[in-house]
């Protein structure tokens, strides 16, 4: 399966951020049986002209960190499990034997959006005296004024009209040329901002009415017909107040009563989405800063995101019969919710719902486990038991270009995302950050222990790592980063089902 993700503005580039996290502990999609999806494929295009935006830059670095570590690990092959196993890509690569100019990257280029104020890109200045009447009557000076390299600070309205050459550009032509049936289509915004609120119905409508467009883009039946999920996002956190700042949370309500009474008459209500998830926390974060892009705009990782991110996998895993699209319209359109099983200010794994803790806690502890392993013990170990079976893991495997960007760059970035969301309001914390002891770093629960034996620690899993690699056939020499995963997740497995079998 092939899945075209568009994350619109600062809380579509949070999402996919949990999202990449959740793929690289291993999470995905899976079929009716519960049995996991098979080449399954993720394409991110990231549509915010806030190039400069802090959460924008640190999901690209993670998008780029992924599909470096992935390809050393699986190459160019689908995998079927494991960390990292689900496929990431951009555009450009799946467009390889196709002409085109597209830049190797997961941003979408809003060309002139990124440079002009509001003013310029309409011409404000060479309207006629009735459209200047009638464009002085709809937008503020204020949004006039707008440098939109920030994004659209709140205002869907500029956004609506700045994102409508999104049909011409050269990513929406790509990405209608390269697609087929069998893909899928899923879209994640707020309602409660500018870009994201303005984005949305602006790319449904240009796929659902890509047959009567005058837009020159191949596929046009095909991409009427897309299989879309949306993900829309209620306010979920606090902002300071700040009288110079064109942003206010008392706007954040009623932006999202007209953004939900305008998608009710042409987004939902004509059933032009076969999945729609609401999420949202009357539990709001503490404040954050009252930032309109000037900034860098940063905010902290939170439960909300990692929630939505599991909205995508949710779609991937509902099979065609129940997503089927004629003439443009979801014949059985689906909307869901989210709820938590306990919904107290500080939650953690066991406080999910079930269905979410089958689909998530082993693959999040495992890949836990794992960081904790890569940071204190496996350095110590080079030399020693399966890293001296062919092929040998030598020293000089700390300074590749693999282990650098999975230990110094992503774990790092994993380490932020945790301590984050555990700072955030409402307060996630799956792990004892501080915890370095693997039968204790679990929050709400603790590995078993056996009569004759304590509960676990890095020698079980280094011995069990050794004994297997002795049982394995060899790896090739190209295989290491493979290798380590591999026996790593082989023997954690048997662990996790031993001592932490409530988990789920």
């Amino acid at each position: 399966m092939r899945l075209f993700v568009f994350a619109v503005g600062g809380t579509g580039s949070r999402v996919l951020k949990s999202l990449i996290m959740l793929l690289a502990a291993g999470v995905r999609p899976k079929d009716k049986d519960g049995n996991s999806l098979k080449e399954v494929e993720i394409v991110p295009i990231v549509v915010d002209p806030h190039k400069a935006n802090d959460d924008l830059k640190r999901t690209e670095d993670l998008l780029k960190w992924y599909r470096d570590i992935r390809q050393s690990v699986y190459g160019n092959d689908h995998a079927e499990r494991g960390f990292f196993s689900v496929k990431i890509s951009t555009l450009k690569e799946i467009m390889k034997n196709t002409s085109t100019s597209l830049a190797d990257t997961f941003l979408f280029n809003l060309g002139d959006v990124e440079t002009k104020k509001f003013r310029d890109f309409i011409h404000f200045n060479s309207l006629t005296d009735e459209n200047h009447a009638l464009c002085s009557s709809l937008f503020s000076e204020d949004n006039l004024e707008t440098k939109m390299n920030i994004g659209f600070v709140g205002s869907p309205n500029i956004g609506s009209v700045a994102l409508n050459q999104f049909k011409d550009s050269a990513e929406f032509k790509g990405f209608a040329d390269i697609f087929k049936e069998e893909n899928r289509v899923f879209i994640i915004s707020s309602i409660f901002g500018g870009t994201g609120a303005a984005g949305f119905p602006i790319i449904v409508k240009n796929i659902r009415d890509a047959k009567d467009s005058s837009a020159v883009v191949g596929n046009k039946g095909t991409i009427r017909n897309a299989k879309i999920g949306a993900l829309t996002v209620l306010p979920y956190f606090d902002i300071e107040t700040d009288t110079d700042s064109p942003i206010s949370i008392t706007d954040f309500i009623v932006k999202t009563q007209s953004a939900l009474y305008y998608y009710d008459k042409s987004l939902t209500g004509d059933n032009s989405l076969n999945a729609c998830y609401y999420l949202g926390d009357e539990l709001k974060s503490d404040p954050y800063k009252n930032d309109p892009g000037n900034n860098g705009q940063k905010n902290k990782a939170h439960i909300i995101e990692t929630i939505g991110a599991l909205s995508i996998v949710d779609f991937m895993s509902i099979s065609d019969d129940k997503l089927a699209t004629e003439e443009g319209k979801a014949t059985t359109p689906l909307f869901r919710e989210y709820g938590l099983a306990n919904g107290a200010e500080t939650i953690n794994l066991m406080d999910l719902g079930k269905s979410t803790r089958r689909l998530i806690n082993k693959e999040m502890v495992k890949f836990h486990l794992f960081r904790l392993f890569i940071k204190n013990e496996f350095e110590n170990r080079i030399g020693q038991g399966f890293t001296q079976d062919a092929p040998e893991i030598k020293k000089g495997f700390l300074s590749a270009s693999f282990y650098r960007t999975l230990s110094e760059n992503f774990f790092v970035q994993y380490d932020i995302w945790l301590k984050e969301m555990a700072d955030n309001r409402r307060h996630f914390v799956p792990f004892k950050l501080e915890e370095n002891d693997i039968a204790k770093c679990i929050n709400g629960i603790e590995a078993k222990k056996s009569f004759l034996k304590g509960a676990i620690d890095y020698m079980d899993i280094f011995g069990g790592m050794t004994t297997k690699s002795k049982k394995k056939d060899a790896y090739s020499d190209s295989q290491v980063p493979f290798k380590l995963f591999d026996l790593f997740e082989q023997v954690v497995d048997e662990i996790i089902d031993e001592k932490y079998n409530s988990l789920t």
